[in-house]
């Protein structure tokens, strides 16, 4: 007959190992984005960051076992971004639009975003794998978004979501690269949706013109 240490399962036989620090986490996430923002990603170490943290290399490969995958994570705690449904496309923009302005201008990270344009440009490893993982995943809430409102009748039928797209969040990656973000104030985003769906709306037929006489 199987005895009862048998019959339990395995995580209730082997013991659990010391649960992570969230304080480590945060140092190591904090250290290493200000080195990306400070050196880039080519100038920046897992030993620099280690170092800054005040903890040993393994403890930061224990948690990412690449820089490439630190930096990801410490650009990703500070950009939470969720478009809402509600039923209303304008409302739904507006929403994703502030929150990626809190983002640019009230977070490290945003400070990240023009280290991260020569890695665009030049589509290096780390700068591709960067648009596929963090900035796709985010342009597709507002795809989705405009999508929805396209079915409800609120957009265009031939709207091109593309170039939608680029109506929208064109404007607020210029302003943050030009660093103009901040002086154009707190309805920033009510202004850039309001204008983008000034041009994606549905057509309205022309009149006719009367005639003189």
């Amino acid at each position: 007959m199987s005895s009862a240490a048998g019959m339990r399962p395995e995580s209730a036989r082997r013991p659990r190992g010391r649960p992570r620090d969230a304080r480590v986490d945060e140092a190591i996430l904090e250290a290493a984005l200000d080195l990306f923002i400070e050196a880039g990603f080519e100038g920046m170490s897992i030993e620099d960051v280690a170092e800054r943290a005040g903890v040993a290399r393994a403890t930061v490969y224990r948690r990412w076992p690449s820089k490439q995958e630190l930096v990801f994570a410490a650009i990703e705690s500070c950009f939470e971004m969720l478009v809402p449904d509600s039923g209303e496309v304008q409302a739904d923009l507006i929403a994703g639009v502030r929150q990626a302005r809190h983002f640019l201008t009230e977070t490290k990270a945003g400070e990240a975003l023009p280290r991260m344009v020569p890695e665009f440009a030049a589509g290096t490893p780390f700068g591709v794998a960067y648009l596929e993982r963090v900035i796709r995943p985010r342009f597709q809430l507002v795809m989705e978004a405009l999508a929805r409102g396209q079915q409800r009748g609120e957009l265009r039928d031939d709207l091109d979501l593309e170039l939608a797209l680029a109506a929208i969040v064109g404007p607020m990656m210029f302003l943050r690269l030009t660093r103009r973000m901040r002086e154009m104030g707190p309805d920033l985003p009510e202004r850039i949706v309001r204008q983008a769906i000034e041009g994606l709306g549905p057509r309205t037929p022309s009149k006719p013109e009367s005639g003189n006489g």
